[in-house]
């Protein structure tokens, strides 16, 4: 039997070859030809046994084959190192993969830590496109670095491509414990003035994003210290951290709440002489600015002559759940505020007495006479 194969490539020109089969049996087999991508013509044009050399009613038969090519995947960046922290991150970038071939493709990869003996294997679910962002689940990664390679590949026409191990391009992954702040102190309440600290775990330099008063702030860290100081009151709320080494952006939500400092006014913020007589009492007015409740201290000194140091006579210690408190004073003397305290802060007011809204005023005194 005579035939020829003709193969049509899926590009350029097409190629003919003529063969002849020498049979013995009853049966013979033709192995098709898969050397190559294309369709491929088998057209069957003469027929001859022992007793004729052609049979000149044989009718043609023709058989088309068509064969796909191999599919194929490769990374678009292959040897780079992608860095990733092992809590997922929602839009962090996967490792880009090209592929070629029928739709729906199926990859089985391979991951081979660095300090493991034996490599761990990865299948994706079904890809419907030609480019795909491989992201493999946390569950397969460790700590450290590993090394990505594609092993398989199968795709929609149901052919299949094996790459070679050893010889394949790869990319690392590095996966890093996301990096952390820690407050130095539990309590959430500061106030104006303080210091507020944290520390850091991970590996320096380190970013930290904030938010005071709703407006959000960024600040580095060349260590593992972060300090803040509490300059005005308001909301003062940690939101992320990343660090050099993972290059992700951990979220995290500590709040510390700044009070300002409490203050103390005495007969409405004014200098004030009063006139005593014997017997008489007067009423000493103390207006409080914080949070109840106050405990105040107060002293009596004597009223100094022009020139003269005043003695401080006595300190009375008072608290007041309200804004403001009325003493009676029946003894003459200066009467001065030299400490406050509220439900959070407390200020020394020996030098500065009269504060409102953290501002400074000269001393107030009441003089008794």
């Amino acid at each position: 039997m005579e035939y020829e194969v003709r193969h049509h490539p899926l590009q350029g020109s097409s190629s003919l070859s003529k063969k002849k089969i020498e049979g013995v049996v009853g049966k013979e087999a033709i192995q098709a030809d898969t050397s190559k991508a294309g369709t491929y013509t088998y057209k069957f044009t003469a027929l001859e046994d022992d007793l004729y050399s052609s049979n000149r009613g044989f009718q043609p038969i023709i058989v088309k084959q068509n064969v796909n090519r191999k599919p194929t995947a490769s990374f678009v960046k292959p040897g780079q190192t992608f860095k990733y922290c092992k809590s997922e991150q929602d839009n962090e970038d996967g490792i880009p993969i090209t592929l070629t071939g029928v739709p729906p493709f199926f990859l089985e990869v391979e991951i081979k830590h660095q300090s493991a003996a034996v490599p761990e294997i990865y299948r994706t679910p079904a890809i419907d496109s030609h480019s795909y962002e491989l992201k493999i689940p946390r569950h397969h990664l460790r700590l450290g670095t590993q090394h990505i390679r594609i092993r398989d590949i199968r795709d929609g026409s149901g052919c299949h491509s094996t790459s070679g191990i050893l010889s394949g391009p790869s990319v690392q992954v590095q996966l890093f414990e996301a990096p952390t702040i820690y407050p130095l102190e539990t309590r959430t309440d500061y106030c104006v003035g303080e210091r507020i600290s944290y520390t850091l775990s991970g590996q320096a330099p380190f970013e930290v994003w904030y938010t005071f008063n709703g407006v959000e702030l960024k600040a580095k860290s060349p260590n593992t210290n972060f300090r803040r100081i509490a300059e005005s009151p308001g909301e003062f709320t940690i939101t992320s951290v990343s660090d050099k080494a993972s290059e992700c952006r951990a979220p995290v939500s500590i709040t510390k709440t700044i009070h300002p400092l409490p203050a103390v006014r005495i007969s409405k913020g004014k200098s004030v002489r009063v006139d005593i007589h014997e017997g008489g009492e007067v009423d000493i007015l103390f207006e409080f600015f914080g949070t109840p409740p106050f405990e105040f201290t107060y002293t009596r000194s004597t009223n100094a002559r022009k020139g003269q140091k005043s003695q401080v006579l006595e300190t009375r210690h008072d608290i007041s759940h309200e804004h403001s408190k009325v003493i009676k004073a029946s003894q003459e003397g200066t009467y001065e505020v030299v400490a406050i305290k509220d439900k959070y802060c407390s200020f020394s007011t020996q030098a500065v007495v009269g504060l409102e809204g953290g501002k400074k005023d000269k001393t107030k005194k009441l003089k008794v006479y």
